[in-house]
């Protein structure tokens, strides 16, 4: 053997060198956009939680404890609407109330979730 032939030249060692660079690059890419959908994801399921409480709060008799019509916690903030269903001239119909709770990112005001459902007017 002459002893040019003898290991890896420094273009060979650089090449690979920039593959290898280049696929950790991509990895820690995939890896970083699971992790940000796994936030999202642990977000919304908290939004929906939240919503289902405030439903459950506003849905009740009002009273001592009623339910303000808005409202911040921890990183969500939340609104409260209602407004009566039905009542025209001719609707002999009980008295109804649809009742909407939107609950948004507290920083960027995004509109996580909204749930709504029908009560009896008070």
């Amino acid at each position: 053997m002459r002893p040019s032939e003898e290991g890896f030249s420094l273009i060979e060692t650089l090449v690979s060198l920039a593959v290898i660079a280049g696929m950790s690059g991509m990895l820690f890419a995939a890896i970083s956009a699971h992790a940000q959908a796994a936030g999202r994801v642990v977000q919304k399921r908290e939004a929906i939680l939240l919503a289902r409480s405030l439903l459950a709060q506003a849905t009740m008799p009002e009273g001592p404890g009623q339910l303000a019509d808005a409202g911040r916690w921890r990183d969500f903030s939340w609104r409260f609407t209602r407004r009566t269903v039905g009542g025209g001239a001719r609707d002999t119909t009980v008295p109804l109330q649809r009742v909407r709770i939107d609950v948004m990112d507290g920083t960027t005001g995004r509109r996580l979730v909204s749930v709504q459902t029908l009560r009896l007017s008070q």
